[in-house]
């Protein structure tokens, strides 16, 4: 083999070498550390709901009662009916009626917040509440719950018509419809330990 032909191989490896060792030598460079720490920001869990009971009802006074915010536990959907007829004259004199129905709705979704009603119809012996679920109160728009017995729960109260479910909602009568079960009211309850010693030290009884 050549001498000019030994130089040049021994040139390809030492080059293919110095890669190689830079390469790795840039490898073994450790990342800084990080000058700042972020502590995770602890996040704020809602506080759970549970049925408004006969017993909270009955230990709270009036004034306390209107203080409640109430939840309502699953959606409602107000339907009512009204007939429309249209009638007019068209272009070749004929008499043309048009009749139909307009449909109006109003829809409550799970957990839209309540509060007793500005005129709040309640009944002492019975502990029907008038909840208010809008902005304001001044169609008396509420809705009545009383309690049931056998759940411990104030439920939305209603009336039936021919197999109908109604309720009377702003001085008119409204079609209600639910899923699964009567609507009824929530509450958040924030339970708090507050436990008390007394303790009294008796020194004896002498002759």
């Amino acid at each position: 083999m050549g001498k000019i032909n030994i130089i040049l191989i021994m040139t390809v490896f030492l080059s293919i070498a110095g890669t190689n060792a830079g390469a790795f030598g840039r490898r073994q460079v450790a990342a800084p550390e990080p000058s700042v720490i972020l502590e995770p920001e602890p996040i704020a869990l809602p506080l759970p709901k549970t049925s408004f009971t006969t017993a909270m009802r009955d230990a709270l006074p009036n004034d306390q009662l209107a203080r409640i915010q109430f939840f309502l536990s699953n959606s409602i959907t107000l339907t009512q009916e009204a007939t429309r007829m249209n009638i007019k004259v068209d272009a070749a004199g004929k008499i043309v009626t048009t009749d139909g129905l307009d449909y109006n709705q109003i829809r409550i979704p799970a957990e839209t917040p309540g509060r007793l009603g500005v005129n709040n119809e309640y009944n002492v012996e019975y502990g029907i509440l008038a909840v208010c679920f809008e902005d304001t109160n001044t169609n008396n728009n509420v809705m009545y719950f009383q309690p049931n017995p056998d759940k411990d729960r104030y439920e939305l109260m209603y009336f039936s018509r021919d197999g109908t479910k109604l309720i009377k909602y702003g001085e008119l009568d409204y079609e209600i419809s639910y899923l699964r079960e009567v609507p009824y009211l929530l509450v958040i309850n924030e339970q708090q330990k507050d436990d008390r010693m007394n303790t009294r030290t008796v020194t004896g009884r002498n002759p």
